[in-house]
């Protein structure tokens, strides 16, 4: 199965280069086919870094985000390019870990799941170089939402997962924002496409800030998530 890897830009002239050098080089290593799609939003010079290097990397896609800009938006665009039966979204800042990704390729395409979520808050997650405040006020926000939909995947909210491209044809996002993760997540379990959470490493970024205000995007998760529940009742009224 080819797998699609979606890397959305916003300004990251610092790891554009770095980011796809090291998924090129460690993908190209392991026996699958990948295509690596670079969706950018930036205005600091990242898209003129990345246009050269689709002349280094043939199954590179690049391509230019839409209005509204936005993390959510750029995977839609990724999404829409996809070749690959499996996608995954990829942090541009190289946070999440290639070895994941394999082990995300491996459940979908060898155990049959047709999700594969990864979580920060699990036995065996690694986490590295993050705030406390952060990290607890992440995983409060995972404990409610767990509560909220009796949920087992502690994570629910991480961006970095794993889908076959049927299921995302299903789920149509509507996310502009970071809660396109969870949005699919949520989505996806609600719809019972069958999925599993594994444990995962994420390591905060050594160049620039992060894009991502915690506090910020507080109420855009919670509107999507009660959006969803409340949908999700009315259904089975």
């Amino acid at each position: 199965m080819k797998t699609s890897l979606i890397i959305p830009f916003k300004n990251e002239k610092y790891y554009a280069a770095l980011t796809i050098r090291t998924v090129y080089a460690y993908l190209s290593k392991q026996a699958i086919e990948f295509e690596i799609i670079a969706v950018d939003d930036s205005d600091d010079g990242t898209w003129d870094i990345l246009q050269t290097l689709t002349h280094e990397y043939p199954n590179m896609i690049l391509a230019k985000g839409v209005q509204p800009a936005g993390y959510g938006t750029a995977l839609q665009v990724g999404f829409q390019l996809a070749t690959g039966e499996i996608i995954i979204p990829f942090n541009g800042d190289l946070s999440d870990s290639l070895d994941d990704v394999m082990s995300y390729i491996h459940l979908i395409e060898k155990q049959g799941y047709s999700m594969v979520f990864g979580s920060r808050f699990m036995q065996g997650a690694k986490v590295e170089n993050v705030t406390g405040l952060k990290n607890n006020i992440s995983w409060l926000a995972n404990k409610f939402l767990q509560l909220l939909f009796i949920s087992p995947c502690s994570d629910i909210t991480n961006s970095f997962k794993g889908y076959r491209k049927e299921v995302l044809q299903t789920l149509n996002p509507s996310a502009k924002g970071y809660h396109i993760g969870m949005e699919l997540a949520l989505k996806g379990m609600i719809s019972q496409y069958r999925y599993t959470t594994i444990p995962i490493s994420w390591t905060n970024r050594r160049y620039g800030r992060s894009k991502m205000s915690v506090l910020k995007v507080i109420p855009d998760y919670l509107l999507m998530a009660f959006k969803i529940r409340f949908s999700q009742r009315k259904n089975t009224l």
